[in-house]
């Protein structure tokens, strides 16, 4: 009988094999097959250098080499199996394999011989310490023991076992199989014939000579970073284990290693993991949500320039097979808002609806295994997305969510959002700080593959101060040529990482160096449609040049057509600098005419923008490319307020009041932008700035005679007047003057917004019939389509019939505008009103049965990050559980309510929500803290609408 493992006799009754220590018990089965390498090293003559050494030396000598054995092992995706006295085993494929396994283990073989040689110098020893090592390819069983190792058997372990033995001191012996697989990135010596035990006939044996400078160069060791690799491995066995999902935010300066450290976190995941990535891509319907839309354009296999009856196909599939079958048709439609296919007619929710659709996908993949999404630059994402990633990252309201989220920022991100992962239960902050200068001078050997001496290498390391992104650029530029032998030569080492960039793109082919330079106009990546737009002559043979040059990285993705992109971002910048103004104009313009022609208005008004910059660069006096990147911002800020992208619209309108000069030639386009960014400011609750732009907004609009300007600017200077001015004499002129406007144009949209502002005005006076004929006359003229105002018309009428006494048709009414809600899924709708029908039935004395219908709205504005909505519910809940003699959480939620109210300025709530306070302390029988609350109350409502 023979071990299973290395091959070796065993004795009669062993539980273990001694020569590997593989347990001899059957396997409890094969769970699956795959092609992998192993590979065996072994130290040379270990039982003289035993004799050697005292043997306490000898078993740190031999603990130093299995530890660095294995560092290298890992850092090349190797899985080191076994430590065999003084041999290791390791692995490539598990538990992925990949195409490029078996020239990583070559290459980690080649790591080892230099270690093993570099820790016997320093370990002092008298004669070098050398290893013999075999490598060898092929199928293998995967399965486990009794006690759940993981086994992997087959001829191959054994192959590569006995090419091992064979071995002269200090030589890799590769196999047949692994040498086909390698031999156009390593150089061999001769074949050689061995004899091998077990086999029938000899073994094929390849001495390894090299490699290749392209091979050496993507095989390059990721080293480091064992404990945030460490860590990363725990988040995902957290979120998998527990059902709650993690979020991992990983912060550092460009070139630290951010991106690799996702690279190497999802090749080494199971087979159960799924594994997505948020890269932005130009051809989406959306810039906020590209990430998103890039997720699942990859799982649906959806491919740039498919038809929309082939993505609504597409997309059909994905969703039958990860979302709830009662919710298929709803969460379709959701997704196909981020490929431009979805009805439009109620784009005010386009951010949750979008948000939600993605989430139920999520949700549906990571009910039962695990799911690794990454999100590249996070920093650089629009807000929503960014509220898109946190709400993946709060554990699930309808079952397990088994997921790792990765983000990858500079530290800019925690600057604009300094609450960032705030709302996650489990949030990591992982900082990677700049490598050690002995792991830097380490991948300096290793990125320099044995042709750069051992002082350029300290010198190239210092001066990289632990910058990995620079060590590799600058070992790049020393080897333009491939295969630059060690002369001893000094080379001057560029002082920044931009000079080396900048050296290594002047030494390209200048057919590549003008390609690379025009790419990088691009913002995302690009495929060949795209690049003919610049470039008319490029071909894919171009770009695989610039792969080799380490330019450019090919993708790889779902969809069948290839795409491209700049492999960093400082590459990508320093290619832009040197090109010349009057090309990256024509370059802009080019890409923004085509986008437009593709419906991508949003992307386009980004390029005209860049093209504008270069314009004025050249001539501040001519205003063709600015006014045009004006008009583009203008239309993309609009696109993004309509769908509440209320942050993206802001730095849109701002860009373009950027383009568009001097005030003093300010026009209708501007009044029109200022409106606009008044609307955006006052739902981000800054009342002030919101107050002051659109003031400017409406004597620029009034100047130009713009009906459309003065409808929306005076729209919302109304509703600040009532409810944060507490003015509603001014609140009736403002919405009277917007709703003149509104009908001059005779846009029934803008008439009904403004009507559902001015309803209010005699709510908030008591006339209570005429805000019900206010609202009828906007419920009216609410267009079939737009169901964001309906359930507003209807909620409004709600509220109204509250105050009239007439609960059940505050029931009835608020039970339509619920249904509407659900129907069209927007969580802001749905929160609204569930809060109002918890409203109506606590007036019926209905309070238990109110209280879930509280929780849901507040669960949901809370997700939202709604501040005065949560606000107003809460406190209305407080009133109910007071009623219900839970005086503790009634107090609890009215204090949050003011404490809220207070901070965002408003003058309604806090009047009544003091007084409510005041009626729990007189139910606790603390008559001095009830006066003390009255008298806030009424010093509030001395303050608040009159």
């Amino acid at each position: 009988m023979v071990c299973s493992v290395c091959g070796r006799p065993l004795p009669d009754g062993a539980r273990f094999c001694p020569n590997c220590g593989a347990s001899v018990g059957p396997l409890v089965g094969t769970e699956e097959r795959k092609m992998v390498t192993v590979l065996f090293a072994d130290i040379v003559d270990s039982t003289g250098l035993g004799a050697r050494l005292d043997p306490e030396r000898s078993r740190e000598v031999l603990g130093q080499f299995f530890g660095s054995a294995a560092e290298e092992l890992l850092a090349l995706r190797g899985r080191p199996e076994k430590f065999i006295g003084d041999a290791v085993m390791a692995v490539f494929g598990l538990p992925h394999v990949h195409e490029d396994d078996a020239l990583r283990a070559v290459r980690a073989a080649m790591a080892i011989r230099s270690r093993t040689r570099r820790l016997g110098e320093a370990a002092g020893l008298p004669v070098p310490l050398e290893v013999r090592i075999g490598i060898e390819s092929g199928e293998a069983a995967m399965g486990r023991n009794p006690s759940g190792q993981v086994l992997v058997t087959g001829p191959v372990v054994n192959a590569a076992a006995r090419l091992q033995t064979a071995a002269p001191p200090s030589q890799i012996l590769a196999g047949r199989t692994t040498h086909a697989l390698t031999t156009n990135s390593v150089s061999y010596g001769r074949r050689r014939r061995i004899r091998a035990k077990g086999f029938n006939t000899s073994l094929d044996a390849f001495p390894v000579e090299g490699l290749s400078t392209r091979s050496a160069r993507r095989t390059i060791p990721f080293v480091g970073r064992t404990n945030e690799q460490a860590i990363l491995d725990q988040s995902l066995g957290l979120a998998t284990s527990s059902g709650r999902p993690v979020l991992v935010t990983v912060v550092g300066e460009p070139g630290i290693g951010k991106s690799r450290l996702a690279d190497e976190l999802a090749a080494g995941v199971g087979a159960l993991v799924v594994v997505l990535r948020g890269q932005a891509r130009s051809y989406t319907d959306t810039a906020t949500f590209s990430p998103a839309a890039a997720i699942i354009g990859d799982l649906a296999g959806i491919d740039v320039g498919d038809p929309p009856e082939k993505v609504r196909g597409l997309l059909r599939t994905l969703v039958d097979q990860w979302s709830d079958p009662l919710e298929a048709d709803r969460t379709v439609q959701r997704l196909s808002l981020l490929f431009g296919l979805a009805d439009r007619g109620d784009e005010a929710a386009f951010v949750h609806e979008v948000q939600a659709g993605f989430i139920a996908v999520i949700d549906g993949m990571a009910r039962d295994h695990p799911v690794l999404i990454v999100f590249e630059d996070a920093h650089s994402l629009q807000p929503p997305m960014l509220d898109l990633i946190e709400r993946l990252a709060v554990p699930g309201r309808r079952g397990p969510r088994r997921a790792l989220i990765v983000a990858l920022a500079r530290n800019e991100l925690l600057e604009t959002r300094p609450n960032w992962g705030s709302i996650s239960g489990n949030a990591v902050l992982l900082r990677l700080e700049p490598l050690s200068a002995e792991d830097s001078i380490h991948l300096v050997r290793h990125a320099g593959s044995g042709h750069i001496a051992e002082p350029e290498a300290v010198e190239i390391a210092e001066r990289a101060g632990g910058n990995p992104f620079f060590i590799i650029e600058t070992t790049g530029m020393l080897m333009p040529n491939g295969d630059r032998p060690s002369t001893g030569a000094h080379t001057p080492i560029p002082p920044t990482v931009q000079a080396v960039i900048s050296a290594r793109l002047d030494a390209l082919p200048a057919r590549q160096r003008e390609l690379a330079r025009r790419a990088s106009v691009f913002m995302y990546g690009f495929d060949m449609e795209e690049l003919a737009v610049i470039d008319k002559a490029a071909t894919v043979e171009d770009l695989q040049q610039l792969e080799d040059a380490e330019v450019v990285v090919r993708d790889s993705k779902a969809s069948m057509a290839p795409t491209w992109r700049m492999r960093h971002a400082t590459l990508k910048d320093v290619a832009y600098a040197s090109l010349p103004k009057r090309e990256r104009l024509r370059l802009h313009t080019l890409i923004a005419e085509y986008l437009v022609v593709k419906h991508h208005r949003s992307l386009a008004a980004d390029h005209y923008e860049l093209a504008a910059i270069a314009s004025l660069d050249l001539d501040p006096n001519d205003r063709a490319a600015p006014d045009l990147a004006a008009d583009s911002l203008l239309l993309a800020g609009d696109r993004a307020r309509r769908r509440m992208e209320v942050r993206s619209a802001i730095d849109r309108y701002d860009r373009a009041l950027i383009m568009a000069g001097p005030e003093k030639g300010w026009g209708k386009r501007e009044a029109r932008v200022l409106a606009g960014l008044g609307e955006a400011r006052y739902w981000l609750g800054e009342y002030r700035v919101a107050t002051e732009t659109l003031v400017r907004a409406v004597t620029l609009a009034e100047a130009h005679d713009d009906s459309f300007a003065l409808a929306l600017a005076l729209r919302f200077l109304g509703d600040i007047a009532i409810n944060y001015e507490a003015d509603v004499d001014k609140a009736e002129k403002l919405l009277n003057r917007s709703l003149e406007e509104a009908e001059k144009l005779g846009d029934s949209m803008a008439v009904v917004r403004t009507l559902l502002f001015a309803g209010w005005v005699p709510w908030t006076r008591g006339r209570f019939d005429e805000s019900e004929a206010i609202w009828q006359r906007a419920l009216a003229m609410v267009e079939p389509k737009d169901h964001w105002a309906r359930v507003r018309a209807l909620t409004a009428l709600s509220i109204n019939r509250t105050e009239n006494n007439d609960p059940e048709g505050a029931l009835k009414l608020i039970d339509e505008a619920s249904a509407l809600a659900e129907e069209t899924g927007d969580q802001f709708s749905l929160a609204n009103t569930s809060v109002q029908r918890g409203r109506v039935l606590d007036d019926l004395g209905r309070r238990e049965e109110a209280l879930p219908w509280f929780d849901r709205g507040i669960a949901i504005f809370s997700e939202l990050g709604a501040r005065w909505e949560l606000a107003d519910a809460r406190a209305a809940r407080g009133i109910a559980k007071r009623e219900l003699g839970r005086l503790d959480e009634a107090e609890e939620d009215l204090r949050y309510a003011i404490r809220i109210a207070e901070e965002l300025g408003d003058k309604q709530l806090p009047g009544w929500t003091w007084r409510a306070l005041a009626k729990v302390a007189e139910l606790r029988g603390d008559q001095t803290a009830a006066e003390e609350h009255w008298r806030r109350s009424r010093e509030a409502e001395s303050r608040g609408p009159h």
